[in-house]
């Protein structure tokens, strides 16, 4: 009776041992040592791998836009980083501040007559002076064309009563000076030419 007992608390042992090895190594936590052989009567404690894995970090995701065209008609795509993109941006349009028309020729007419102010002192010191300039109030027309870059040509000059020195005289220093000004947009959204007009007087005493 007495080794029947002896016998059936010996097989619980192994059982029960052997039920923790297995459950240790399956779930990872057993120190992979190879070449060890484990024993039912080791300490399975000092075998266990305490030592916490670092979390692997996921790799960040580029984003690639749908392919686009530019001006000459070639496919371009645009590449955006997600870790890139401002938070609370995502899928928006962002706002870009582009002046009207009008603002553009407030401050084209702005610089232009400051710029003509500052020439006729120019005129009266060095051109009215000519001999062949008579006496008298001048009533001076300037035609000019404002190009899609800004660039400024002087197409021609008017004085009234009529005198071609005069008129010579200031156009090429016109033509010499003339500041680069605002291009101006066309209703397609490009820049485009615009011919504009500036009246002016000169007297010479």
């Amino acid at each position: 009776m007495k080794k029947g007992v002896l016998f059936l608390l010996l097989s619980y042992t192994i059982t029960a041992n052997a039920q923790s090895l297995k459950d240790l190594l399956y779930s990872g936590k057993l120190k992979s040592d190879t070449g060890t052989l484990v024993k039912k009567t080791d300490d399975l404690s000092t075998k266990i791998d305490t030592i916490k894995k670092k979390p692997v970090e996921p790799e960040k995701i580029k984003l690639v836009a749908a392919p686009s065209k530019d001006s000459s008609g070639r496919d371009v795509v645009v590449q955006t980083d997600s870790a890139a993109t401002p938070a609370g941006t995502e899928g928006k349009d962002i706002a870009v501040e582009v002046k009207d028309n009008t603002s553009i020729t407030k401050d084209n007419n702005k610089i232009w007559k400051e710029y003509m102010d500052s020439m006729a002192i120019t005129f009266k010191d060095e051109v009215l002076t000519s001999k062949k300039i008579k006496d008298g109030t001048y009533n001076i027309l300037v035609d000019y064309e404002i190009g899609p870059d800004g660039q400024v040509t002087i197409k021609e000059v008017y004085p009234s009563p009529d005198n071609s020195t005069l008129a010579k005289e200031i156009k090429e220093r016109l033509i010499l000076t003339a500041p680069n000004l605002n291009p101006v947009m066309g209703s397609t959204g490009k820049p485009r030419k615009v011919v504009k007009k500036y009246n002016f007087t000169l007297t010479k005493a």
